[in-house]
């Protein structure tokens, strides 16, 4: 044992328990079946519903609710959590909510407010795209990096359904059209990453991506462009200044989408996003540590004018007031509620206002602190990481970090990793005192038998960040490095049940 098992509070009061199974049961309603939890309370990804004490390091796959932010939605919800949650109350709260993240991301900044626009997931968040783009031509999808963003996007960027059920409950047929206006949607895929596992140049990137739009233009269709900003891997592609110039260039041609879903993207380049007219997209269950799964989507208002009225097929998908009022056809939309989606995103607010508050300087001095000890901990286990943009740093590269475990174990492939994930998230805490999580597997580079190599993800979050700079300089270091130590010794235990042969762990 590594560390001896935590010791846990009392059982809190009865009615305070019952409150925290409400909560939770309204938690993980409203969205489809990625929410739903197994018998040990955590879904597909592992994540909980309720606050965790894990190592949680994965929050580039997913995050469970902070117990700072679960306790608040308590205080605020407590005694309405078994009454219904009438349209026009729903719309309010989503209201409320547009006018704080007005304020988180400084958008009042902007000539014009963008619209907002809220969605069950990243994958849901699509869609915004597709009708923001639709005119009188067929669309062509552009999809950059289909391994680096969800996996789901690969369906929902070409205007198809991911799964069997949307998050107003309706039941759909996955992969077919969510309306006849994107029956014929064509899905083009851009690597982000060469046959090394290199990122590819902003340039590169930026004039395939081009190509594409001129291609699309003359064949009389409307490009809709997927570029990231922080994909799984934390890479930025094109570059802000290459998406600007393709922006110029196209004009009326193209829709810009940003991928920023992991939202690790600071106020002024999402406002600079906007001001060229891009459409950014953002959810609150990774970075920003909410619980899964919420989204918004932010659509430059010169875009929103332009917009067509919305496909009726979108009613099967959102709510009225999910979107703004002013969309057209957004009128025919469902006067429904969605609560969970409400305190979701209500939750992953709570956290984007706290980490907004602190110093620059403690959050940077966190920041390079937690990368000092992952870099320490690469290098003791003997892995290798999985390189990012060259040159570039910004949140998305600052705090993600990927580990290339076929550095150390040269036969451990794509699916060796996925399992060694399961792994260690049902197996730490019995072997050694402490649950943890990391992020997913992402395919980056290949072996040289053509298999997908493997690897991992680590990565801090808003609440995580917020913890952390409340330490002062020797015991934030002390805390990294037992972190970084537990986290060491889950994936070396991993390693050795997981794959055919494993060694001991390297001396420090």
């Amino acid at each position: 044992m590594l560390l001896a098992p935590q010791s846990f509070d009392p059982p809190p009061p009865r009615s305070h328990a019952l409150d925290a199974t409400r909560l939770v049961s309204a938690i993980i309603s409203g969205g489809d079946a990625r929410l739903h939890l197994d018998a040990q309370g955590r879904n597909q990804y592992y994540a909980s519903a309720m606050p965790s004490d894990a190592l949680a390091y994965g929050s580039s796959t997913i995050s469970s609710i902070s117990a700072h932010a679960f306790l608040i939605l308590m205080a605020d919800w407590r005694g309405r959590l078994d009454q219904p949650l009438s349209a026009s109350a729903y719309a309010d709260a989503l209201q409320m909510l547009r006018n704080r993240l007005t304020a988180c991301f400084g958008l009042d900044q902007l000539a014009q407010d963008p619209a907002i626009i809220f969605a069950a997931s990243g994958t849901d968040l699509e869609y915004v795209g597709l009708a923001a783009a639709l005119d009188a031509r067929p669309l062509t999808a552009v999809l950059l990096g289909r391994d680096e963003v969800g996996s789901g996007c690969v369906h929902s960027a070409a205007g198809r359904f991911f799964a069997d059920q949307t998050a107003t409950g309706a039941r759909v047929v996955p992969q077919t059209a969510i309306d006849p206006a994107f029956a014929d949607v064509e899905l083009i895929d851009v690597a982000v990453r060469d046959e090394n596992g290199l990122p590819r140049s902003s340039a590169a990137v930026a004039s395939e991506l081009s190509r594409h739009i001129d291609r699309a233009a003359a064949g009389g269709r409307h490009a809709v462009v997927h570029v990231v900003h922080g994909s799984k891997s934390g890479l930025t592609l094109p570059g802000l200044d290459d998406v600007e110039a393709m922006a110029a260039r196209f004009g009326g041609n193209a829709t810009i989408v940003v991928d920023a879903c992991q939202l690790r993207i600071t106020p002024g380049v999402i406002r600079r996003y906007l001001d060229i007219g891009c459409i950014v997209l953002m959810t609150g269950s990774k970075f920003a540590g909410g619980p899964p799964f919420s989204g918004f989507a932010l659509v430059p208002a010169a875009v929103q004018r332009r917009a067509r009225v919305l496909p009726t097929g979108f009613r099967r998908l959102a709510a009225r007031a999910e979107w703004p009022t002013g969309w057209p056809g957004a009128d025919g939309l469902h006067d429904l509620s969605n609560p969970g989606l409400l305190l979701r995103l209500q939750a992953a607010l709570i956290e984007i206002e706290r980490f907004g508050a602190l110093p620059t300087d403690c959050v940077t001095n966190v920041i390079a602190r937690f990368n000092h000890h992952a870099t320490h901990l690469v290098k003791r286990l003997g892995l290798g990481e999985v390189p990012g943009v060259g040159g570039s740093s910004c949140l998305a590269s600052e705090t993600l970090r990927t580990v290339d475990l076929s550095a150390r174990w040269p036969d451990c492939d794509f699916d060796a990793a996925k399992r060694m994930h399961a792994d260690i998230a049902r197996h730490s805490r019995e072997r050694l005192g402490r649950e943890v999580r990391l992020g997913q597997p992402v395919k980056s580079h290949r072996l040289a038998d053509g298999r997908t190599a493997g690897t991992l993800r680590l990565s801090l979050s808003m609440p995580m960040i917020a913890e952390l700079a409340e330490l002062p300089p020797v015991a934030l270091d002390e805390r990294l490095e037992g972190d970084m130590a537990v986290v060491g010794a889950a994936i070396v235990s991993a390693a050795d049940t997981c794959l055919a042969s494993a060694e001991l762990v390297p001396s420090a």
